[in-house]
């Protein structure tokens, strides 16, 4: 048997790719017809030295998955690690001007899937269909490509009417996934979007243990166990969940907001836009999740194309959503104002790309 492996296959009904790695017993699954969601990625640790080996343990879960398949087709941002395009979080009562012209995206606010808030959320193409445009396994690694045109869904395109291709390539190699995303502009208009992920992580790590999303209930032991690591300088002050415009430091109050280091979740509710990220001389940064009882660590790294990473922890649930963004909320509202938002822009005939790391590690306790 090869050790890297793609098989297809068919889940209540919805297309599956599974990219298997043998010999880290990793593998992620893929469907591309619900967002092109990774609903699962499990792994074992990192080998310590350069070796690829097996692990003594059971494989993880990095992404908290769920068996309601369909549910997703419906709410499609509440497991796995759904893609936010073209702008990530919120917009604010889901309106905007860009170059002259507005644009209203009704037809998300009526999906509700901001609780009646009056935002429009999380983007337009997370319960869409995408195209598989290729699926191979070599001797090296496991890789499949899905894309999406904005302007092939009748009902994004009366809300966002651009000619623009987002095309996700994941690449399991050595028990890690990548992703890589391209944003094309196809039309003669300047494009204006955001990008970024949703994904959900355990803040209890066993190996060999699922635990569901909506999981309620959470014990105070459950959470101590578990520590988060943001590496910013800032966050940005919200009201009512949407960006003022202003920033301030981590370290201001009693310094909750300091995760540049890992710190214990505790009792700590978080669901904040974080700025200012510290980034590795490679133009990486990275945060991760840790469970102290076990001593590992999920880790996600982002290269220099994301500038801000969302954190957010329910009280209510064993997770966590650590999630690097372009651009901060409500950004295409923003920028207009003279405000550093992180808004991207693509002339015609211009492609964006950023590419997305997640792996898992052990630590010293």
């Amino acid at each position: 048997m090869s050790r890297y492996q793609i098989t297809l296959s068919q889940n209540s009904g919805y297309t599956t790719l599974t990219l298997r790695d043998h010999v880290r017993r990793a593998e992620a699954v893929i469907y591309p017809e619900l967002g092109n969601n990774c609903l699962v990625f499990r792994t074992t640790p990192d080998p310590d030295g350069n070796d690829a080996q097996q692990s003594p343990l059971p494989p993880v879960d990095v992404f908290v998955s769920t068996e309601d398949i369909d549910s997703l087709k419906a709410s499609p941002f509440h497991a796995g690690q759904p893609l936010l395009f073209p702008f990530p979080n919120r917009v604010r009562e889901g309106k905007f001007s860009f170059e002259g012209v507005s644009y209203n995206m009704e037809g998300l606010l009526a999906k509700g899937w901001d609780k009646g808030a009056g935002q429009a959320i999380h983007g337009l193409v997370g319960d869409k269909a995408w195209t598989c445009e290729f699926a191979t396994a070599d001797a090296t690694s496991a890789t499949v490509r899905c894309s999406l045109q904005l302007d092939a869904f009748p009902d994004i395109f009366a809300q966002y009417p651009f000619l623009c291709t987002l095309s996700v390539t994941y690449t399991l190699q050595d028990g890690v996934l990548d992703m890589l995303t391209e944003v094309h502009n196809r039309g003669e208009k300047t494009f204006p979007f955001g990008f970024g992920i949703h994904p959900w992580f355990p803040v209890v790590i066993r190996p060999g243990v699922r635990l569901p999303i909506g999981l309620e209930g959470v014990s105070v032991e459950e959470r101590g166990t578990a520590q988060v690591k943001v590496p910013a300088e800032s966050i940005w002050v919200l009201e009512k969940l949407m960006p003022t415009g202003e920033t301030r430091s981590v370290t201001a109050g009693d310094g909750v907001f300091d995760l540049r280091e890992f710190r214990p979740i505790e009792q700590n509710f978080y669901d904040h836009v974080f700025t200012h990220t510290q980034h590795q001389p490679d133009g990486w940064s990275e945060s991760g999740v840790r469970d102290t009882e076990t001593g590992l660590e999920i880790y996600i790294s982002a290269d220099n194309a994301f500038r801000e990473w969302v954190l957010y922890a329910p009280l209510e649930r064993r997770v966590v959503a650590l999630e690097p963004y372009t651009c901060v909320t409500d950004a295409v509202n923003l920028q207009p104002q003279g405000i550093d938002a992180g808004l991207l822009t693509l002339l015609a005939g211009e492609t964006w790309s950023g590419t997305i790391r997640f792996g898992l590690r052990r630590f010293a306790v």
